[in-house]
């Protein structure tokens, strides 16, 4: 999703994010906007997790690397889309609690569209769009966010 709730609310102003001139289907098939461009400057990230409790879709997680120095002051500081994008796998080794819990919840979405579709989207289809592939999550500055395979 591209809501850019978290580049608004971000008090440094570090996150900067450009919409997707065209949409592309969710995990339930709904047509939605997506990054086109999501960077965070870590040069002016103040870890404040603002951004991971704004999000209304659970896209942004904190990570436990906090050493991002690098040797150059500006284009090395600027993290961009590629830099942060992680595999599922990696949220569920560094916060196995917390990735259950989102499952937990994804699952339980997956089977309510499966009952809204009347069938159209079975619970193991829309669960495996949404959860079990191999989708990514980005980590800038200690930041997580999950992207959504048809999304990115």
């Amino acid at each position: 999703m591209a809501c850019k709730i978290c580049e608004k609310e971000c008090p440094p102003q570090c996150i900067y994010i450009v919409k997707s001139e065209d949409k592309k289907p969710d995990y339930m098939g709904k047509p939605q906007f997506y990054p086109k461009i999501f960077d965070i400057d870590v040069s002016v990230c103040m870890s404040c997790q603002i951004c991971v409790e704004v999000c209304p879709f659970e896209a942004i997680k904190m990570d436990k690397e906090f050493e991002l120095s690098r040797r150059e002051r500006f284009d090395a500081l600027l993290m961009r889309k590629d830099d942060l994008a992680k595999s599922n796998d990696y949220y569920r080794r560094i916060s196995p609690t917390d990735a259950a819990q989102v499952d937990a919840k994804l699952a339980a979405a997956a089977e309510a569209a499966a009952k809204e579709s009347g069938g159209a989207c079975s619970i193991e289809t829309c669960y495996t769009r949404r959860v079990a592939r191999p989708n990514s999550r980005f980590i800038v500055g200690g930041i997580i966010n999950t992207e959504q395979e048809l999304l990115w």
